[in-house]
């Protein structure tokens, strides 16, 4: 036993990039924000560096200002849209980004 909730050990057991990538564009935003340190753990013990970054992009998303009609700004939407871009890659290629 890992000590991590089941949803993050399902991680754990991706056995590509491929597979890491396509769980972390499924994975509910609230457990990003929740165990964010032990994803980022994970991603990195297995080199996946691009995941990081993605998570990274995602755990600031979740935590930045919004706007007054409460969306996120422009320049978050941009940054979200090329790290999910660059997961949607790895996953559909089955390669590291």
């Amino acid at each position: 036993m890992t000590g991590l909730l089941p949803i993050v050990e399902q991680l754990c057991d991706c056995q590509t990039d491929a597979e890491r990538a396509n769980w972390l564009l499924r994975v509910p935003q609230g457990v990003i924000y929740r165990d964010h340190a032990s994803i980022r753990m994970v991603l990195r013990t297995a080199g996946f560096l691009a995941g990081v970054d993605y998570l990274d992009a995602e755990f600031a998303a979740i935590n930045s200002t919004r706007s007054g009609q409460g969306c996120w700004r422009d320049s978050v939407l941009l940054t979200i849209g090329a790290a999910r871009a660059a997961m949607l890659d790895v996953a559909r290629k089955g390669g590291a980004a």
